[in-house]
């Protein structure tokens, strides 16, 4: 199934039908909370989403399409019945939960330790590197505002300052709701 950018592959609530695996593309976790999308990760191909499926009737959170995006999905009745029949598949599952619980602990130290040009830049690198591993163009993301400022914790409003910033020197390039990274060796400087 193809998820283009800026659709949602499930939201928030929604009935949990089972699990989705990553193939292709970049999409975000998103958690809704007094009328405003934090979002919680970026997710890489290889990953598993809806995990929570398992054991929850609903979804805990949304997931968009960051960049066009491939998943597979699997039903939460063949879920169950794979991981109570296959070790490995259980195993995957079980890998694709400490992921999780790895990719929130690893958020929490970021917003702790480094500054706000630090956590834009190491975004823009890891978004930008996903998509320049699936596509030999230049990576050019689709961003709001106010979901890329929710991911590396600051306000949309100090977001686009440091990006003119960035853009000034010539690190990246801004146009409408698109960032394309020119100079990746300087922003990784930053780090």
């Amino acid at each position: 199934m193809i998820i283009r950018s800026n659709d949602f592959l499930f939201k928030e609530e929604q009935l949990a039908m089972g699990i989705f695996c990553v193939e292709a593309g970049t999409l975000l976790t998103l958690k809704q909370a007094e009328s405003k999308a934090t979002v919680l990760n970026v997710i890489k191909p290889g990953h598993i989403l809806g995990t929570n499926a398992i054991t929850s009737a609903t979804y805990q959170y949304s997931v968009k399409g960051l960049t066009d995006a491939k998943v597979c999905f699997i039903p939460k009745p063949l879920v169950i019945k794979l991981m109570n029949e296959h070790l490995p598949f259980k195993l995957a599952i079980m890998k694709a939960l400490c992921q999780e619980i790895e990719a929130t602990q690893q958020k929490s130290l970021s917003l702790i330790y480094k500054s706000s040009k630090q956590r834009i830049a190491t975004l823009l690198l890891e978004v930008a590197d996903t998509i320049r591993s699936q596509s030999r163009e230049k990576a050019s993301i689709y961003f709001v505002p106010e979901e890329f400022a929710g991911l590396v914790g600051i306000a949309a409003k100090s977001l686009m300052k440091i990006l003119h910033e960035f853009e000034q020197k010539q690190w990246v390039q801004c146009r409408k709701n698109q960032l394309m990274v020119l100079n990746a060796n300087a922003l990784g400087k930053l780090l």
